[in-house]
C-alpha cells in the first residue's frame, strides 16, 4: 500500500484554499473521501453545483507554460461531468495567484505525457500519465 503524503500542513493548505472558493463563488465546499478521487463537490443549499479538485503549488503564474494533473484525477473529473452534467473545476492556488480551469469538452484535449513529480520524487508511484493544461485555458478565481 502506498505512503499518504498529505500532512496537516498541506490539508491546512487544501481547506485554506477551498474557503476562499467558497467566500469567492458563494457556495460550501465538501470534501469527498479519498475513494472519490476529486477533491470537493461544490454545492448550494445542500445541492450538487459542481465539481472541484484542488492543487495548491510553489510557482508564480509564469514560472510554467502550463500545469499538470494526475490522469486519473482528470478522467474521473471528465467522468463526473459527463454522468451528472455539473462542470468540473480545477482551482490551483500560485504565490501570486488564484486561478481556475473548468473542463469543456469543445477545448483541444490535453496533452498526455509520462510525467509528475520528478524532481522531488517520493515514491516510484509519483510518476504516472498525466495531462498538461496550458495556463491560457485558465481564468483569475
Amino acid at each position: 500500500m502506498r505512503q499518504q503524503y498529505e500532512n496537516n500542513e498541506t490539508l491546512k493548505a487544501e481547506s485554506d484554499f477551498a474557503k476562499y472558493i467558497e467566500a469567492r463563488w458563494d457556495c460550501e465546499m465538501k470534501k469527498m473521501h479519498k475513494h472519490h478521487i476529486i477533491d470537493f463537490m461544490l454545492t448550494r443549499n445542500k445541492e450538487a453545483k459542481a465539481w472541484v479538485e484542488v492543487k495548491c503549488l510553489n510557482r508564480k503564474r509564469n514560472d510554467f507554460p502550463m500545469v499538470i494533473l494526475s490522469l486519473s484525477k482528470f478522467m474521473k473529473g471528465v467522468e463526473y461531468y459527463n454522468t451528472t452534467g455539473l462542470p468540473f473545476f480545477f482551482a490551483i492556488k500560485m504565490e501570486d495567484v488564484s486561478m481556475y480551469y473548468m473542463y469543456n469538452p469543445q477545448q483541444p484535449k490535453p496533452v498526455i505525457i509520462w510525467g509528475g513529480r520528478t524532481k522531488t520524487t517520493r515514491d516510484k508511484y509519483d510518476i504516472e500519465p498525466i495531462v498538461q493544461i496550458p495556463m491560457v485555458f485558465f481564468e483569475e478565481l
